[in-house]
């Protein structure tokens, strides 16, 4: 469902370049929904939004809603009412029918070697004026400033989830050393937050 990019960094009126985020999803529900509410707030703002999904995402959200995936665009009101706001489908690497929450290690490592890939080829075709255009990603994708840097736009690294959790990363150093959080470095359960940090730290 890539929609074409015609106007994305035109000039308004004043001859300046109309802002122009390219707003990444991290594909785990509790991710999703705060960027979707960030790419709206911009689009509210003046911005041109594009919004990169993952297939799998908007799959299952469609379906959840009782619509067929195939005609289904997030954000089809949103341009209804005047918001400049595009949808871009991408595979996070994986087929659609995989069994995401079955095999995690597969969908993590997917989305921090495949993932990336495909994004940079929507940069490719969206990024008309560079410095009119920055890359909004979560904080939890560790590539995105390496693509940002390659395409000479801004990046925007942003926080999904609270403050507590932020505040737990932050500070996972102390709870390691003082006895409350273990990792032996062998195994790890990419789902827990707290060991995802730690290793993502090492």
């Amino acid at each position: 469902m890539a929609q074409k990019e015609a106007g994305v960094g035109a000039t308004s009126g004043g001859g300046k370049a109309k802002p122009h985020a390219v707003v990444v999803v991290y594909p785990l529900q509790g991710h999703v929904i705060p960027v979707t509410h960030l790419a709206l707030r911009l689009a509210a703002r003046g911005f041109a939004v594009t919004v990169v999904n993952t297939e799998a995402v908007h799959d299952q959200t469609a379906r959840a809603l009782g619509v067929d995936p195939a005609g289904y665009d997030f954000f089809a009101g949103a341009r209804a009412s005047g918001m400049d706001v595009r949808y871009e489908l991408i595979s996070d690497g994986l087929p659609v029918g995989f069994d995401r929450s079955l095999h995690h290690d597969e969908f993590m490592g997917s989305l921090l070697h495949a993932l990336s890939g495909h994004v940079e080829e929507v940069l490719g075709r969206v990024v008309v004026d560079p410095a009119a255009t920055c890359l909004v990603a979560d904080t939890f994708f560790v590539w995105p400033a390496t693509l940002a840097s390659k395409f000479g736009i801004a990046y925007v690294s942003f926080w999904t989830e609270p403050a507590l959790i932020f505040n737990l990363y932050y500070h996972v150093h102390l709870l390691t050393n003082n006895g409350h959080f273990g990792c032996n470095g062998e195994k790890y359960d990419f789902w827990n937050p707290l060991q995802y940090a730690y290793v993502s730290m090492q």
